[in-house]
């Protein structure tokens, strides 16, 4: 019996290493070749797989794709966890929150390009890029209403126009990142002094 399991965990071990290695295949083509030049062969090939593979895993290149768009909503919403830290600290929650959704968008700031770009032409995944931004502002604007309402700050304008700020402020310090421009850390102090002038505590 134990050699039974001991078998079947190798098996699903092998397969979750498989589709990770298929989502990373997938995730290095649609980036440096763009959503439309992307083919299963050259996923599969990057992979070093079969095409029935890809299948085994995947329905299709949207598929994989939304996969891959689903894996940015879920880092976006672990960058907000709060674990750890004094929810009502807001000085400290922003600086957290600010560097890590910092870091979450110049590990994928360039798969973000092309969710972007895709979601000019392509409904679904206009709807779907839509929705993970959307969710994003949605959660700090609640934080900060929350705040307010229990008098912890004062914010300038309304809670959801000042996440939206923040949003905006990381996607364009993000590439500033990435280049050199400037460093995290300087990005990081630049955005909480922002913040903290819009929030009044």
């Amino acid at each position: 019996m134990s050699q039974g399991w001991a078998v079947r965990e190798d098996r699903d071990r092998t397969e979750a290493d498989r589709h990770r290695e298929l989502l990373a295949a997938a995730r290095s083509s649609f980036e440096e070749l763009g959503y439309g030049a992307t083919t299963i062969a050259e996923i599969t090939r990057r992979a070093g797989v079969s095409r029935a593979t890809f299948y085994v895993y995947f329905a299709s290149r949207e598929h994989v794709f939304a996969v891959l768009a689903d894996q940015v909503r879920d880092r976006y919403v672990q960058a907000q966890d709060l674990a750890g830290i004094d929810p009502d600290d807001v000085s400290a929650v922003l600086e957290h929150t600010i560097a890590t959704t910092l870091d979450v968008t110049v590990d994928h700031l360039a798969l973000m390009t092309v969710l972007n770009h895709q979601a000019v032409g392509d409904p679904a995944i206009r709807a779907l890029w839509s929705q993970i931004q959307r969710e994003s502002v949605r959660r700090t604007a609640d934080y900060l209403a929350r705040q307010a309402r229990a008098g912890r700050i004062r914010p300038v304008a309304d809670t959801e126009a000042l996440a939206t700020m923040g949003a905006g402020m990381n996607d364009r310090y993000a590439p500033r990142v990435v280049d050199g421009t400037i460093t995290r850390e300087q990005a990081v102090a630049q955005m909480h002094q922002i913040w903290m002038a819009c929030v009044e505590p």
